[in-house]
This record gives C-alpha cells, sequence and structure tokens, in this order.
C-alpha cells in the first residue's frame, strides 16, 4: 500500500515558493466584481484605450496589467454588463463594480477547481445562497436545501438531533453508498454537518457529469460544492452577532386504544376462539387508563444558536473569524445535539503575483440519541405498545413495568431507559488547507494546496444493572470507544484564462491531486459494577473485560490527474471538455485506474442577431447538452483480497483447536462502478429576466454495479466478495421557474421546482435473482426486494382481497381451493391472492407491493420585502410514492401481547363488519398480520418546511452606537403538512431497521419523529 502512493508528495504544493520578477514598466492591479451582489467577475476584457495592452481578470475576479507610458484610463468590458472607463491617475490598485445589464446571467458560480460566470456554464449546476439558508433552525445545510433544488431529494427519516438526512441527486444511482461527494472551499470532505449553516456563502450542486467529471471516482452520485463566506481587501472590520432561540413539539400522535379498549379486544380473542378468558384480563386494574405513553416519552424540546462574525481586510490580507454554538434538545428526554464551531479564513498578498492563503474549520461534536428503530427495545416502538394502564411511576417512586404477566409483554417502561441512560458520542474535526497561487503571466496561474482532514470519535455507554423491568440486566455494563480519521491531499494545478480578440474566451485547468487517508480504532468494554455511582463508571472499576481490541484501519490512497477545457465563442457558441484520471487502492495491481471524460456545448440563441430583431420579449434562450462518465469508490475497500482472522475454533472428532480462517474470499477482478450521463437543458428568460425557467432531461445509467454474487456449491462461513454485475438506470425531467418582481419599496420572488425520476434495475446476477434486504418485525417479515426490471428496494410480499366475511366465502374460494391449510381459516381472516394461481398461498404468491422512489419531488419558494420587512417561505413535497407502515403491522398483531392501533376498533366482528380489519384472535394460523398490501399507504406530502418573519432596524434609530443595523425574526419549521400517510411522518428515507441502506426505503420502523419549532431571534450587523 504504501508502495502505491508516495505520502511525502502530498507536501509538495506546501513548497510552492516562488521569486516574484520586477519590471521597469510601471502595473496596475485590481478586482472587477458585480456591482448586485459584490461577486468576483472572472473573464472581464481590460484595455488600455488607443493601445495594443490588455488583459482579462481571473479566477477570482483580480488582474495586474502593465501600462505603456501614456496610459490615463481603462476600459472595462463584459458580456451582460455595462461597460465601463476608469481613469488611473496615480493608482496603483483599482476597485472596479460592474453593473449587470442581464439580470441573473452575470452571476459567479463555483466550479471544481475555479468558477464560471452563470452565463457560460455548459453543465447542470444548481445554486443555493447562503442568504437563503441563513438562521434556520436546523443543525446542517442538508435539511435547509430540502425543497430548493430541482433533482435533489433529501429525506431526514431519522429526526434524532444532529441526525444526517440522506441526500440523493438525480435518484439513488447504485445499492451501495449513493451520497454524494462534499467539497468544503476546495477540500473534499465526509461531513456536510460540520459546517455552521451561517458560514457558507454559496452552495453549488453539481448534477451532470459535465459539471461533476472532474472529480472523477467520487462523482457518480453528484457532488456538492460548498464555499464558506470569506473577507474583502480593503474592506474596514465588520462584525455581526446572530442569536435565536425556539421550542420544539411532536407533530402528531398515533391513535391508540385506551386501557378499557385494549381489555375488551383482549377479551375478545378468547370469546372469538371459543376459550375462556385469561384471568388476568378481568382485573379490572388494567381496565384504568393511567398514561398516554406517547405524550408522556415525546415532550417539549428547545433549540438554540450563537454565532459570531468578523472580517475585512487592508491592500495586502483579508480575513474572517467567525465562532458558532448550536445546542439542540430533542423532543425526548436526555436526547441532545451539541456543536461548537470555529472558522479563520485569511488570504495575503506577497508581492505582486503571488499570493497565499488558509482555510481552517475546526468542529467540536457532542450528541446522545435512542434506539428507534429496533422492533425489540426501540423506544418509540415501546411507547406505542406499552400497556396504558401502567403507570410511569408507582406511588413508592420505581417505575412502572410489565413483569406482572407475560400478557404484558417483554418491553421496558420507555420513561425508565430515557432517564436512567448515561451515554454520549463525541467528535472533535479539523478540515484544513493551505495554498499559493502564483501569477506566472496574464491570465496564467498555478495553485498548489495542502489540505488536512481529521477526526477523533469518542464513545461512553454505561448501562445500569436492571432489576425490575421485564428486560432485565443482572449486571452494569461499561462500553468505551475510540476511533482517528486522518486524510491528507496535495493538488497543484494551473489555470489559464484569456480572451483574445475579444471574441474568444479560452479557460484551461490541468493538474494533478493525491490522497492517502488511515486511522485507528479501539474498544474496551467491562462488565459487572459493584458500585454504580456516576464517578465511579470507569473501566478500571468494572468485574470483567468484555472486550479489549484495537487495531490499525485499512489504509487507502488515491492518484489523480485532470484536465478541463472551456472555448466560447463570441460568448455564443460554448463548448467544455473534461477528463481525469484515478489510481485508487481499494482495487487490486490492474484494476486501479478509471478513466472518466466528458463533454458539454451550449448554444446562446437569444445573441444571435436574428433572434433578438423577433423575439423582443424573451431576454436569454440558452440549449446546452453533455454527456460524460464517472465512477464511485464508495464500497467496501480491499474486496480482491481474502483477510486472514485469527482465534477460529475448530473441533477434529471431539479435540478442540484454535486456528485461523478466511473470513471472506477474494475477487481480484474487483473495479469501479461507473456511471454515465447524458443531458439536455433548455434556460429562457423572459422581459429583462424577471421570468426564468429551466428544462432538463436526463439519462443515467450505472454499470458495473458491485452486488453481492454467491457462487454455487459453495460451502462454509466465509464472506462473499462483490462482482461488478449489477446496471441500474435512473431519467427523468427537471423543471425550474423562478420570477422577480416590485419596485425600490416592495421586492418579491417566487420560483417553483420539480423533478420526475424513474430509477429501475436493469440487470443483476440472473433475470430471477434479487437482493434482499433485512428482515423487521417480531416475526422477521421480509419487506423489500431488489430485482431486475424494477425500481430499487421495492415493497415484496403478498396482495390481498379483503376480508372473508362467511365460510361459504371460504369454502368456493378459488386462492385456497388446493390449499392444505384452508381448514384452519375462519370467517374475519384476510383474503390472500393467489397470484400464480395454483390454488395454494404460499411463498410464490409474492409480488412487487409498491414503490418507495417518489415520482416527483417538487418545492416552492417565496419571499417578499417591504420598507425593512421580509418574509420567506419554503414549501416541500413529494408525489407519487409508496410507504410501508412496519409499525403499524406490528401494532395490528392481536397475537402479540402490546397495545394496539385504534384502528383494531374496526376489525371485522360479523359479516359485514369490516372488508380491511381482521377479527381478534388468539391464533395465527392465517397469518393475517404477514407482509401484505394492508400496510402499503400514500406516502404523498405537502409541507411549509420553513416560514420565517423579519424587520430590520435602521441605523438611524441607533444614532451613534456603532450598530449598523439590527434584524428581528420569527420563524417556525414543519408549521404544516398536507398527507393522507398514518403514521408519525411521511418523510421516510434509507435507514431501515439495521440500516440497510439503499436495500430499503420508505418503511416506517417507529423512528424519532419529526418536529415542529418555533424560534425567535435577532442578527445585529456593526
Amino acid at each position: 500500500m504504501q508502495h502505491f502512493l508516495l505520502r511525502k508528495l502530498c507536501l509538495l504544493p506546501v513548497l510552492l515558493c516562488l521569486a516574484v520578477a520586477t519590471f521597469a514598466q510601471s502595473s496596475i492591479t485590481g478586482k472587477v466584481t458585480g456591482a448586485e451582489d459584490g461577486q468576483p467577475l472572472p473573464g472581464v476584457n481590460i484595455t488600455v484605450p488607443g493601445t495594443s495592452s490588455g488583459t482579462t481578470t481571473d479566477s477570482k475576479g483580480q488582474f495586474r496589467l502593465q501600462l505603456p507610458a501614456a496610459a490615463t484610463t481603462l476600459s472595462f468590458s463584459f458580456l451582460g454588463y455595462e461597460p465601463q472607463v476608469v481613469p488611473i491617475g496615480n493608482k496603483t490598485t483599482l476597485a472596479v463594480s460592474l453593473k449587470s445589464t442581464s439580470k441573473g446571467l452575470g452571476e459567479v458560480v463555483v466550479v471544481g477547481y475555479g468558477v464560471q460566470t452563470r452565463r457560460d456554464v455548459t453543465g447542470t449546476i444548481a445554486s443555493v445562497k447562503g442568504a437563503d439558508i441563513k438562521n434556520l433552525p436546523v443543525s446542517d445545510a442538508a435539511q435547509a436545501m430540502q425543497g430548493r433544488v430541482t433533482g435533489v431529494d433529501i429525506v431526514r427519516s431519522n429526526a434524532t438531533p444532529g441526525a444526517a438526512p440522506s441526500i440523493r441527486i438525480r435518484g439513488t444511482g447504485t445499492i451501495n453508498n449513493a451520497d454524494p461527494l462534499v467539497v468544503i472551499d476546495g477540500v473534499p470532505s465526509t461531513s456536510i454537518s460540520d459546517v455552521n449553516p451561517n458560514d457558507i456563502a454559496s452552495m453549488e450542486i453539481l448534477k451532470d457529469a459535465s459539471s461533476s467529471a472532474i472529480y472523477g471516482t467520487r462523482a457518480a452520485n453528484g457532488v456538492i460544492l460548498i464555499t464558506t463566506r470569506k473577507g474583502n481587501y480593503g474592506e474596514k472590520l465588520k462584525a455581526s452577532v446572530n442569536v435565536y432561540h425556539g421550542t420544539s413539539n411532536a407533530i402528531r400522535y398515533i391513535p391508540l386504544l385506551t386501557a378499557p379498549e385494549l381489555v375488551a379486544m383482549k377479551q375478545e380473542r378468547y370469546t372469538n376462539d371459543g376459550v375462556p378468558i385469561d384471568p388476568f384480563w378481568k382485573n379490572p386494574y388494567y381496565a384504568e387508563q393511567r398514561t398516554d405513553w406517547q405524550r408522556a416519552l415525546l415532550r417539549s424540546g428547545q433549540v438554540t444558536n450563537a454565532d459570531v462574525s468578523l472580517r475585512g481586510g487592508n491592500n495586502v490580507s483579508n480575513y474572517l473569524f467567525s465562532a458558532g454554538y448550536y445546542d439542540e434538545k430533542g423532543i425526548i428526554a436526555n436526547s441532545y445535539f451539541k456543536r461548537y464551531t470555529v472558522r479563520i479564513n485569511s488570504e495575503h498578498k506577497l508581492g505582486k503575483r503571488f499570493k497565499v492563503g488558509e482555510n481552517l474549520q475546526l468542529t467540536y461534536k457532542q450528541d446522545n440519541g435512542f434506539n428507534t428503530s429496533s422492533s425489540q427495545t426501540g423506544l418509540i416502538f415501546s411507547a406505542l405498545r406499552f400497556n396504558p394502564a401502567i403507570p410511569v411511576k408507582n406511588p413508592d417512586g420505581s417505575y412502572g413495568s410489565s413483569k406482572a404477566s407475560n400478557e404484558l409483554g417483554d418491553i421496558n417502561n420507555p420513561l425508565f431507559t430515557t432517564e436512567t441512560s448515561d451515554g454520549w458520542i463525541k467528535a472533535y474535526r479539523m478540515l484544513a488547507n493551505i495554498y499559493g497561487e502564483l501569477t506566472i503571466l496574464d491570465g496564467l496561474t498555478l495553485r498548489g494546496n495542502y489540505a488536512y482532514e481529521g477526526e477523533l470519535n469518542t464513545q461512553y455507554s454505561f448501562l445500569p444493572k436492571v432489576l425490575h423491568q421485564t428486560r432485565t440486566r443482572d449486571r452494569a455494563e461499561l462500553w468505551n470507544r475510540s476511533e482517528t480519521n486522518g486524510t491528507q491531499i496535495g493538488e497543484i494545478f494551473m489555470t489559464y484564462n484569456k480572451i483574445l480578440a475579444q471574441q474568444h474566451h479560452l479557460t484551461f485547468t490541468g493538474g494533478y491531486s493525491q490522497q492517502y487517508s488511515n486511522g485507528y480504532f479501539f474498544r474496551g468494554d467491562r462488565w459487572g459494577y459493584n458500585d454504580e455511582a456516576t464517578d465511579q463508571r470507569v473501566l478500571d472499576n468494572g468485574n470483567e473485560i468484555h472486550d479489549a481490541t484495537g487495531n490499525f484501519k485499512p489504509e487507502s490512497g488515491l492518484a489523480s490527474a485532470f484536465v478541463r477545457g472551456f472555448y466560447g465563442f463570441r460568448n455564443k457558441y460554448l463548448l467544455t471538455v473534461t477528463f481525469r484520471a484515478d489510481g485508487s487502492s481499494r482495487f487490486a495491481p490492474g484494476k486501479r485506474w478509471g478513466y472518466f471524460p466528458a463533454f458539454s456545448a451550449g448554444w446562446r440563441i437569444s445573441d444571435e442577431s436574428f433572434f433578438k430583431e423577433h423575439v423582443k420579449f424573451v431576454s436569454n434562450l440558452k440549449i446546452t447538452g453533455g454527456w460524460g462518465q464517472l465512477g464511485n469508490q464508495n464500497v467496501t475497500e480491499f474486496q480482491y483480497l481474502a483477510p486472514v482472522n485469527k482465534n477460529r475454533r475448530y473441533n477434529f472428532g471431539d479435540n478442540p483447536f484454535t486456528g485461523i480462517w478466511n473470513s471472506r474470499l477474494a475477487n481480484p477482478d474487483i473495479t469501479w462502478e461507473k456511471a454515465e450521463m447524458t443531458n439536455i437543458s433548455l434556460e429562457a428568460g423572459f422581459f429583462d429576466n424577471k421570468l426564468n425557467t429551466t428544462i432538463t432531461w436526463f439519462n443515467k445509467n450505472t454499470r458495473d454495479m458491485l452486488v453481492p454474487a454467491p457462487e454455487l456449491d459453495l460451502h462454509g462461513t466465509s464472506a462473499i466478495p462483490d462482482r461488478n454485475l449489477g446496471q441500474l438506470n435512473n431519467k427523468g425531467w427537471e423543471i425550474e421557474v423562478n420570477y422577480t418582481g416590485g419596485n425600490e419599496q416592495f421586492h418579491y420572488n417566487i420560483g417553483a421546482n420539480a423533478s420526475f425520476i424513474k430509477n429501475t434495475v436493469q440487470q443483476l446476477y440472473d433475470p430471477n435473482s434479487f437482493i434482499g434486504s433485512a428482515l423487521y418485525g417480531r416475526q422477521e417479515q421480509e419487506i423489500s426486494r431488489t430485482y431486475a426490471g424494477e425500481p430499487l428496494a421495492a415493497f415484496y410480499g403478498w396482495k390481498t382481497g379483503g376480508i372473508y366475511q362467511s365460510q361459504a366465502e371460504i369454502d368456493t374460494d378459488p386462492n385456497i381451493s388446493k390449499d392444505p391449510k384452508r381448514a384452519k381459516i375462519k370467517p374475519g381472516d384476510v383474503r390472500f391472492l393467489d397470484m400464480d394461481n395454483n390454488g395454494i398461498i404460499d411463498e410464490e404468491d409474492r409480488v412487487n407491493l409498491g414503490n418507495p422512489n417518489p415520482k416527483m419531488v417538487y418545492g416552492i419558494q417565496a419571499s417578499a420585502s417591504y420598507k425593512g420587512f421580509d418574509l420567506n417561505l419554503s414549501f416541500a413535497g413529494v408525489s407519487g410514492v409508496q410507504l410501508y407502515n412496519a409499525d403499524k403491522m406490528q401494532g395490528m398483531d392481536n397475537n402479540a401481547p402490546f397495545n394496539l392501533y385504534a384502528d383494531a376498533l374496526n376489525r371485522w366482528h360479523g359479516a359485514g363488519t369490516s372488508n380491511s380489519v381482521p377479527r381478534m384472535t388468539l391464533s395465527n394460523d392465517n397469518q393475517n398480520n404477514r407482509t401484505s398490501d394492508r400496510f402499503i399507504e400514500n406516502g404523498d406530502y405537502f409541507t411549509l418546511r420553513n416560514v420565517s418573519l423579519g424587520y430590520t432596524v435602521p441605523a438611524k434609530v441607533w444614532g451613534h452606537t456603532g450598530i449598523q443595523d439590527i434584524h428581528l425574526y420569527v420563524a417556525a419549521q414543519n408549521l404544516f403538512m398536507l398527507t393522507g400517510y398514518s403514521g408519525l411522518s411521511p418523510q421516510l428515507g434509507y435507514n431501515g431497521p439495521v440500516t440497510d441502506g439503499n436495500r430499503q426505503r420508505g418503511v416506517d420502523v417507529a423512528a424519532y419523529p419529526q418536529a415542529r419549532s418555533f424560534t425567535f431571534g435577532a442578527t445585529l450587523n456593526f
């Protein structure tokens, strides 16, 4: 491994220190920005009138020009902006602002290893400005993006404080890890939640192959580029302080049986089956309602945020310092998330041609959560199932329990679990990079970067002795975990940006990147504590060592070369070509290198003279198209090797031996997953770009998808490596519409976006093969399967045809005409359908029950401002999606000794009483609650995700206190939701019962529920 990468090469860019030449001619430097947003403008044409001298601005809007002796003025021109002539006088530095003539087209967007103006972009890139997500009560930027970007599906199915949502760009592209690459200030990172959302200047989402290909092997699932705020040269010190505080509460509750209703339903089971009622259910104690366990568990939460920033600069340096604090206490007691962040960004000019800079991000996080996905000990599951006659605490102060009888089940008091828990996870993270940039010639720069991302994660969990609950623990347990990870990245690349003859715009970027990662883990557990006092909960005091392990994590590396060229002719005809080669140590020699080409082209039709003269109301019309290949190495590493593990026990006759074994077989042919994408976009602006729309069609094929492929006649316990056998397709449409209007006093904006995506698995091992998901529930039900020809993670089970109303219906039903179990079926049982027409209900009758991948994901954004008041609304929704209510499958199982959903009151109890809910019975002969379409529900929803109302108090109110302005605001999250789904929340993502990845989506396992929050805050600018 060490021979694959030379670690020291990562340090080469740090040594980028080159001498600066001096010239006899006088020179001038400066920066050109857009007047509307202050963003730098690259590619601005700068000339000395009456001479041949000239240059263009670089990627940061900066320029340097040698002046002829007679120069008195400079001319600045850029398509889409008003030209400007600026006198030089005795100045050696200029700051120029150009006014836009085409609204939005001059906006600068970040692309890989550079920036471009919006009008020159030929790929599909969506932008979210930091101002749009500022001060939202969310722990990370991904949550704030929901509904704002077409083609991006963001789902936070587990609302545990600090839990990161699932992000899918243009659908789920693989059955393996489908998370996008996150790049923060040019550095690939493993976490988007470390960034304080209030530190973000902009986010660009690279959705197509043309824009993503420069990141090669890591770009198959899309790329999110985050640019943090920075200071400006020549800017006086500015300070900003922001604070907000709010409360949160559960959005909805599941209707459950009360204690008297539950007793009645329990007794009815015995009556229906013709057996004596268990005396336990005749005890009047259990017919008295004492606790609503949902409302006892789900309380009021709180969120607090405070951050401060300082920024400024002089002629040779700029800087930004920020510090932030975020504290969220969940709606479940003792669940929380805290984050402390520090950021330092700065840049310094060393002479006229060389500059250095750094970006430093320090993060400390601490959180605590609970298991909310298990059907054995899940906390929400327990609250929904626990008997409502049991009190939270008994009169003697002890916690209520279900130990009285097996009829109460085997789950513990959920309040006992939350109030006696003792544990946390802490994470210390650093993301830092330093860079040097040399302007070799006007328009030609050389840049070197060195970056380091490091983290230290520690976990502590103390489980006390439990004697008075049903699930007992006869000894206390202490668990300690520690893990370190480090990644070094070294990059060096060159950029050439020039406009020739005022009509040929050329930008060339090429370079080399190298990455190396390693880590270490430690685990130490001891069981049995004679003294459980808080100050005694350390490893030394445990009686028995249960686990003491530690080792280095597998080292890995990535070496890459990349090149991108852009050519624009008269700003009308645009072409971008990209190529990247990546070599990854995750794969065997000979299989490590992948090559990823891409190209895209654009035609600005609205700039053609024939169009301008005849179509006046269309101010912008551009068509773009592109194709490219991308890679995915985000799979289990080193599957080309067969690991050898020790301490394997064997028996030879009656004699036991300890030896070694291969824990996994080897696949020497394993290599990249490859994604190939084609897309075509039409951009149109009307009425001086007040109304803008974009329509995009895309087709993405994932080839050589790694899937587990068992071999025939293979015996033993060694794991099977993946093979490059699968194919997957995502194709669809994206639509965006935005309108901006108003006047100097009243300004408003309204936009809508929608994406339509069809997901299809095209190939697995053979036509009849499938990939299964984890089992769920007390009966270990299979819920999802992935077949070729169907979408990922489709629901799989039996179809039903209502409820048998009479014995005659059972006797004459062709579905069970040959079924040996027909005699055990009774009126009131579920009628299952015989899909293979053999007269028997068996495993072969299971079919596709529904698609958990939404057909449409959409959002609506609206904002308005008037005389200091501002209003912002953000809506999000999905349509055409099915969900599987696995918790209801458990909560309607009257064979289990738990409380039931209130829907059980609608059970069949005589002919014609119900055709949807089966009878109460002790028998499970018909398996009425098996996986079936009874629990498939429409998952469509529409929610007001975020709304805020604010007022900016002007500076004149404060006099000469130094306060520039104060912005006061109130905000709400999840203010309302329209849905027909009956569970706690229809926002269900990919984290299945045991975090089953992309093999299961849209399954409701009673996870930590979404909350509605209200916040009040203020921002002070100095």
